[in-house]
């Protein structure tokens, strides 16, 4: 490696920050066109679905502020019962913003705004942190569009807005690297960043969780895989092993061949009708067969910069910073749990989540502004999910990153001479060697409870599968979103190269532009689907009328993110916006069951869920209510108005409708008809 660099003045660093924070702001309005040409009439996406499920945060945001309300619960959904949002994804962190801030937009405008400048700090962040860790402004460009433009953003802009705030991770990382060599001021800026993070995403939160233990077991310890010769001792359990390894693959061929068979051994009763245990059984065996045949173990060194009371007093204080900046969402949370309302996933040994799949690192980006809808047909077709089991790396940041680990890996912090060029070599290697091992680490967390290749199912169990037991990590339940960290860590490897390359062949500007341009001929998502925000007239007479009382819009649905009873559409939450009245039914992430079992109780709502989903539903053959018991039920619930829409609704709903439901036509506009509940 070349003499370090010479220290650039700070003005002349403030100056190239304020250029690369330009260059990611006009990359954002590229990354989304043509988004920014209609801010206040379009949202990203194909069509309704959770986009619109954020854009109703910013509205309750301003509603619960403006009324002042409890922000984290609402009567504005699930009328009459209501709904806590502390488990919600509420989006709380960017809403304010929208509704202080950018008060004087629209909410699709500030909204909009918000995604505009989550994707820009996305890219400037991931900036900084390879800045610090490079001192190369060429390199932490590439690093940012690497992060910042990653296909795993460019998925979840098609809705899950919450995803593409993932700015705070990398400057979490840098306050959490200071703050782990001691200084209290960067443990105090971590955990406002930790605390801050509670308010846009719960994922990113846990990500945050375990990247700072990351850092710390890295600087705590110099860690390294040694391979030893087993001796005698080991020989006899590993012929065991070999044995049992064999008579499975026997096994594995009899289920094939016979399609399956029961035999009894004994008392013992064996029933195998399928491959997937004795496929699983076999990796594990085939584990231990090497492990035992070969020898290999982790070997952790006790570092000799290794200072623990730095750490023994920077986490404490980064643990006060984040429960003070979280104290509201952490309150209400600890109340939920008091009362029995927390709600979380439940899943079994082969229903886990998916992770990513192997096969997508070599097909392309599913996202791509040309290409994309090609490789999403080939997801498609093996049953990938391109949303959350993507793991494109791209071509170029795949080799530089390669280039750095065989360039530096090799190296260790003992590298000897004392002049600034050894003392280069060193830093530079601990920050590749720790980048790497956080990669791998989010890079086999992503991979989620089983190897999965080419939409298949390898049999090979991982990590995912037993993480999903912990407290708090198991509540990330999508194995794939960790692959944020895996970008973030083959940024920094890749600014690392370009960086060196810069270093060697004194090009200026020559090898980040090009490998800039790459990236972004691979990356770009651009044109990007915009859906756009339209609405019936139906709902401004709905807003005028001088009635006060809730909607019900059929069909009727309520839905969160581990299910969901009758028809939701997505489009109601927006409508609600324009006409400001509480409605039956609704979304969120993680709804409590009481509320279900409310609806489920409520002899009206049942049957409008039911005839919702249609007649072939589970219960569509219960009585319905006469025309006395469902006025009596709409007036207890607090419904004034009705709005059915003929082109989702069934038959049989429309026939209930029109026939026994108590109500007088208000306005009609194409499918949707509006109703006033008759008193």
């Amino acid at each position: 490696m070349s003499p370090a660099k010479p220290p650039v003045s700070s003005s002349r660093r403030r100056l190239s920050h304020v250029l690369a924070a330009g260059v990611f702001a006009a990359l954002a309005v590229t990354w989304t066109f043509p988004l920014a040409r209609h801010l206040s009439t379009t949202l990203p996406g194909s069509g309704p679905g959770d986009n619109i499920d954020f854009l109703w945060n910013f509205w309750w945001m301003r509603t619960a502020l403006a009324a002042h309300l409890d922000v984290f619960h609402t009567t504005y959904l699930f009328a009459p019962t209501g709904a806590d949002l502390t488990l919600h994804t509420h989006t709380a962190l960017p809403a304010f913003v929208g509704a202080t801030v950018l008060g004087g937009l629209s909410i699709v405008a500030a909204q909009n705004v918000m995604i505009l400048t989550a994707l820009a700090l996305n890219g400037f962040c991931a900036y900084l942190l390879a800045w610090r860790a490079t001192r190369d402004h060429g390199g932490a460009l590439v690093a940012g569009i690497v992060f910042g433009g990653s296909p795993y953003i460019s998925a979840h802009l098609n809705g899950h807005f919450n995803l593409t705030s993932a700015w705070t991770i990398p400057l979490f990382a840098i306050a959490a690297s200071e703050a782990i060599r001691g200084s209290m001021r960067w443990a105090m800026l971590a955990g406002l960043l930790l605390g801050a993070t509670a308010y846009l995403d719960y994922y990113y939160l846990v990500y945050e969780i375990a990247l700072v233990l990351c850092l710390v077991a890295l600087a705590a310890c110099d860690w390294s895989i040694v391979w030893r010769d087993p001796g005698r001792v080991w020989r006899r359990p590993a012929r065991v092993v070999g044995v049992l390894l064999l008579l499975d693959l026997v096994a594995m061929g009899a289920i094939w061949t016979t399609g399956g068979f029961t035999a009894e051994v004994g008392p013992i009763r064996i029933s195998a009708r399928g491959l997937f245990n004795p496929l699983q059984a076999f990796w594990i065996l085939l584990a231990l067969f090497l492990w035992l045949r070969f020898g290999s173990r982790l070997e952790a060194k006790h570092s000799q910069s290794w200072a623990s009371a730095n750490v023994a007093h920077a986490l404490p204080v980064m643990t006060v910073a984040c429960v003070v900046t979280a104290a509201p969402l952490l309150w209400k949370g600890f109340g939920l749990f008091l009362r029995g309302e927390y709600v979380t996933q439940e899943y079994f040994w082969r229903s886990a989540p998916k992770g990513v799949d192997l096969a997508t690192l070599v097909l392309g980006s599913p996202f791509h502004g040309i290409w994309g809808e090609g490789i999403r047909q080939i997801y498609r077709t093996l049953g990938i999910d391109a949303i959350e089991s993507t793991g494109w790396l791209g071509v170029v940041p795949i080799v530089l990153a390669a280039w750095s680990l065989r360039r530096y890996l090799g190296q260790t912090s003992k590298s000897s001479a004392a002049g600034p060029t050894s003392m280069s070599i060193s830093s530079t290697s601990s920050t590749v060697r720790q980048w790497a091992a956080i990669g791998m680490v989010f890079f086999i967390w992503a991979l989620g409870p089983h190897l999965m290749v080419f939409g298949t199912n390898t049999g090979v169990i991982l990590p995912q599968t037993l993480l999903r037991y912990l407290p708090i990590v198991g509540n990330a339940r999508v194995p794939g979103r960790a692959m944020v960290v895996v970008y973030l860590a083959l940024a920094v490897l890749t600014a690392v190269a370009v960086a060196e390359w810069r270093s060697r062949f004194r090009r200026g500007v020559v090898v980040p532009l090009a490998v800039a341009l790459i990236l972004i001929a691979d990356y770009v998502p651009a044109p990007f689907p915009v859906m756009a925000m339209t609405r019936p007239a139906i709902y401004d007479t709905l807003r005028n009328r001088p009635e006060s009382g809730a909607v019900c819009e059929l069909p009727l649905g309520i839905r969160h993110g581990l299910g969901s009873r009758g028809m939701l559409d997505d489009r109601v939450l927006f409508y609600q916006t324009i006409h400001q009245r509480p409605l039956v039914g609704g979304f969120i992430a993680r709804l409590p069951r009481a509320v279900a079992a409310a609806y489920e109780a409520d002899p009206l709502l049942a049957a409008l869920l039911n005839l919702s989903e249609g007649d072939n539903a589970a219960g569509s053959r219960m009585a319905l209510p006469d025309r006395q018991m469902a006025a009596d039920r709409l007036r207890r619930n607090g419904v004034s108005f009705v709005v059915l829409n003929r082109g989702t609704a069934s038959p049989a709903l429309i026939q209930y409708v029109e026939q026994v439901l108590p109500l007088a036509l208000i306005d009609r506009d194409g499918d949707r008809s509006l109703y006033l509940v008759l008193r």
